[in-house]
């Protein structure tokens, strides 16, 4: 079984690679030879001035950097593109680098993605940040990319090939993050009783691994019953949906909304507190600043800060040092954070 199971995989990788640009599988086993040779080298290189144009993989004596967004659109990634618009415009006028694509969209859309790789690849990208829209799916882009030497910054969430292809990976333990929900309302319902898990959009590494962690902490204990698990796919109205059904179902049994997100967890709140339901614990990932507020407010318990913007500055930082010849870690780990009512001072400005 599990040989088949690897050749089927191995067979849709292959389809996938060939859609997104990349000819063969042993190409992309070279281009992860080369990806690994090309870290050695770099942690091995003298420093050098920009000028260098250490990472030039096109020989043209530029050094020209791709932005691959998830999305232009959702509370989270706004502000991480704007970082990432502001951060790059500044290495353009510092001569760090010459120049970049701009914020292109990733629709959050696998296959877009890849198109958008592919874009990359005849602007002549040497580096190439990456936030993707699915561990899998996302992945062809990674390998178009790394095989032509081109260095992939993947930021935010992991695709299936991050480890073996990419440059660089800037993130936050996800399965950490799964545990802090749920040991947040293992501590605020101590009684226990019935929860429902809302999930993003299925695929994304953000949400297996938040759910794994979650999973490992919740399903040890027999005081609480996971009723329903589904996707919310990261929006509010859809979590507003869900919470609203199932408060119709198990009314006074119902305890807890765990959501992979604030923007569906927030949603949950709000139908929650509007039934009059603001003993109903609902909690997701992200720290948003209306979810701060409502921690700010007292209309919600907590919210799991994740650093967007940090994630991306740190693979922005990362670019830095490649066109110079720098060394860098593979893993640039950027921290979960709980924020209750103690610490949201911290961390919500007021905006």
């Amino acid at each position: 079984m599990k040989k088949l199971l690897s050749l089927t995989f191995s067979v849709a990788m292959v389809s996938m690679l060939v859609a997104c640009g990349t000819k063969t599988p042993a190409a992309t086993e070279n281009a992860a030879t080369e990806t690994k040779a090309a870290e050695t080298t770099a942690a091995e290189a003298p420093e050098g001035d920009a000028s260098e144009r250490v990472g030039d993989v096109n020989g043209d004596g530029k050094f020209i950097v791709g932005y691959i967004s998830k999305n232009t659109t959702d509370t989270f990634h706004g502000p991480i593109n704007a970082r990432a618009e502001e951060a790059l415009n500044g290495l353009v006028e510092d001569g760090t680098i010459d120049s970049w694509t701009g914020i292109l969209d990733g629709l959050t859309d696998a296959g877009k993605q890849c198109d958008l790789a592919d874009d990359c690849i005849t602007k002549g990208c040497d580096a190439v940040i990456i936030l993707p829209a699915e561990a899998e799916g996302s992945a062809p882009a990674v390998a178009a990319l790394a095989d032509k030497g081109i260095k992939v910054i993947v930021v935010n969430s992991k695709t299936n090939n991050t480890d073996e292809l990419a440059a660089a990976y800037s993130g936050s333990d996800d399965v950490f993050a799964g545990t802090l929900l749920a040991e947040h309302v293992v501590e605020n319902v101590p009684n226990g009783g019935k929860y429902i898990h809302i999930q993003g959009v299925l695929g994304n590494s953000a949400q297996i691994q938040r759910g794994e962690g979650m999973h490992s902490v919740m399903d040890a204990l027999e005081n609480f019953e996971m009723v329903e698990e589904m996707t919310g796919n990261w929006t509010s109205s859809e979590a507003q949906d869900i919470a609203t059904d199932a408060l119709n179902k198990y009314g006074e049994d119902l305890v807890a909304i765990i959501c992979d997100n604030d923007d569906m967890s927030s949603g949950a709140q709000d139908v929650c507190n509007a039934a009059g339901r603001n003993d109903i614990v609902c909690v997701g990932v992200d720290g948003n600043n209306y979810p701060l507020s409502m921690v700010k407010a007292g209309t919600m318990l907590a919210t799991v800060l994740q650093d967007g913007v940090g994630q991306v500055q740190a693979g922005i930082d990362i670019i830095t040092k490649i066109s110079r010849g720098e060394a860098f870690e593979f893993n640039q780990d950027v921290p979960f954070v709980l924020v209750t009512k103690d610490n949201v001072d911290e961390y919500y400005t007021g905006e």
